[in-house]
Formats: C-alpha cells, structure tokens, sequence
C-alpha cells in the first residue's frame, strides 16, 4: 500500500494515519510533500517507508511512478486534489497497483474561486475519474458527487474516525463561555465568518471567549485578534485536543470540507459542536447546522445558556457519527482497495 500526501500535516494527514491504524494487518508505505503548519506527532513509525515528494509538480509525478516501481504495491492510494492527479497521471489504474483516491473535499466546492475554474476542475476530475479504481469518499456528498459520473467505476464511503479514547474534559465553572475553532487561518476556514457569528452571539449571549487552535498568514491572525480571538498557532496534537477539551462550544465555520477530523475530535472531547450548513454536512439533521451566522449564533445561545441543550446536541452527534469508527472505517477501505 502506498499512500501519497501532497499536503502532509493537514487533516488529510491526521485521516490517512487513522486509515493506516485501522489496516495495521496491510504494508502502508509513504510519500509525502510537507506543508508549513506539520507538526510531528511519532505517525513516522506507522509506515514501512517514508519518501519524500518533490516541490516540482512534474517531479512529483515521476516520483510516484518511481515508488511504484520500487516498492510494487498492490494499491496506490492518494489524499486530497493534488495527490489524486500525480497518482492517476504517474499509474494506469489496475496495471499492476489499483489508484484509490480520497478527495478530502473535491477542489471544486471552492468558493473562492471564479465560477469557470470551478467547472474546469470539476470536468479534470470527471476524466481522472476515469484512470481511478475507486473514489473513497471520506463524507456521503463525495460519493454520490461521484456515483453521478459515468467515468467512476466505483464509490466507496470511508467515515473518517478517530481514537476511540475520550478526551477528559478540562472545562471547570466560569462566567465567560469559551468556543473554540482550530485548523488553519484561510479562506477555506473562512475566519471573516467565525466573526460575523461571534458579534452576532455576543449581542445574543453577552461575553464569550473565542480561541482559534492553529495558525496563518501574520494579517489574518491580527484581524482575529483585533476582535478577541486568541490564536494560539500550530501546536503538537497532544496539546489541540487538550485545548479543544477546555471548550464549551466547538464551531466549525469553514466554507467547504470533505469531514473534518476537528469535529470528530471535538466530539470525543465532551464539547457541543454546531457546523456551517455546506455540502460536507447535508446528511447531519438541520439541528447541528446553520446557514449563516444568525442562525448558528441564536443555536450557540441556547447550547452555551442550557446543560440540557448541550447534551441534546451531544446526543444528536452520537447518532449522527455512528458509522465513524474504526470498524466501519476498516471494512470499507478493504472494499475500496479490494481486499476480501
């Protein structure tokens, strides 16, 4: 098995170890391109190899086809756009290795890119689609994206999951409720919005703390800042989920995702967790979402005023998430790979 990560130290990352963890009895073999925001967390040991992808994209493709090569896996499997299109560029899928592709989001979803971009990335992945052996989508919208392509052969959904060790929560008595965020400072996260819900909250609620668990560009972090939001930059993964456990409300604004793993990690952590109301998250019932900050500000209102609400909410995660295990995560990568 070879993974290949173009954006190692993402959350692609922390759901491609999960993968790894979930299929320890399969020879996972790495080759990865490190973003600025990795912090190493021993997820080094789970691989037979580690190999390193070049900045040249072009180089990239050739050093796929090189650790094919090299190494003869069974199953190519590439995490997030970028990957997906060295890997189905550098191997002709099911001579000799199957190419299974996690979008980790289609890059298509993007918002902040002009609508005729959109189109052409969406067309470039309906070709790939063709050179791919399954699509393992990690949220239902990737999949049935997918299932209405006629170049996919097969579409698979992987939950994305995490350890099932609860965090303990950190969170003691106060008077000035504290939502977290993590990830990074982008459009993507769409920080202009966490700000728009959090005005509109504290007109709601009164005082609230905000604290964003990672990093970005210096004026980002001074915009968040300038509003009171603590912006704590890349820590070790210990150390975010020990933050997240400190939370009373976990907010997840981003504009488009595939399923993060924050939200998955944030539950584990006791917290409530409200989400933005986007494709990643059509299947969740309309009570863990909103459309715009009003609505997401008026249900942190109720979350952050009543232990009875909270736990309502909590209880509606633990439906909604009942797929994301380890189990259920195993058994359908077996069925991406073609693993009896």
């Amino acid at each position: 098995m070879l993974h290949v990560i173009e954006s190692y130290g993402s959350g692609s990352l922390t759901a491609a170890v999960q993968y790894v963890r979930s299929t320890p009895d399969l020879e996972h073999h790495l080759l990865r391109r490190i973003r600025d925001d990795y912090v190493p967390f021993g997820e080094e040991s789970l691989f037979a190899s580690v190999r390193e992808l070049p900045r040249s994209d072009v180089g990239s493709i050739r050093a796929v086809r090189r650790s094919v090569r090299a190494l003869a896996p069974d199953v190519v499997h590439a995490h997030s756009s970028l990957a997906g299109l060295f890997a189905r560029l550098a191997v002709v899928a099911g001579r000799p290795a199957s190419v299974v592709y996690t979008p980790h989001c289609f890059v298509f979803e993007r918002t902040d890119i002009r609508p005729a971009l959109r189109r052409a990335y969406r067309l470039a992945e309906w070709l790939l689609a063709i050179n791919t052996t399954a699509i393992a989508g990690c949220c239902p919208a990737e999949t049935d994206v997918a299932r209405g392509w006629r170049t996919c052969r097969r579409a698979v959904h992987v939950p994305n999951s995490v350890p099932s060790t609860r965090v303990a929560a950190s969170r003691g008595r106060r008077d000035v409720p504290l939502v977290v965020t993590t990830g990074r400072i982008s459009p993507q996260k769409d920080p202009a919005f966490l700000l728009a819900v959090l005005r509109e909250l504290r007109s709601h609620h009164g005082a609230v703390r905000a604290l964003w668990v990672g990093g970005g560009a210096a004026e980002d972090v001074a915009r968040l800042e300038a509003e009171g939001v603590e912006v704590t930059g890349w820590r070790a993964r210990d150390e975010v989920l020990q933050l997240l456990s400190a939370g009373d409300l976990y907010l997840h604004p981003a504009a488009w995702e595939g399923f993060p793993m924050s939200v998955l990690e944030a539950h584990r952590c006791g917290l409530p967790v409200l989400v933005r109301d986007i494709a990643a998250f059509r299947a969740l019932p309309a009570a863990l979402r909103g459309s715009g900050p009003a609505d997401l500000a008026a249900s942190a209102a109720r979350l952050l005023s009543s232990e009875v609400a909270a736990a309502a909410n909590r209880r509606l995660w633990d439906a909604a998430l009942s797929e994301h295990s380890a189990d259920v995560q195993r058994t359908r990568l077996l069925e991406a790979y073609g693993v009896a």
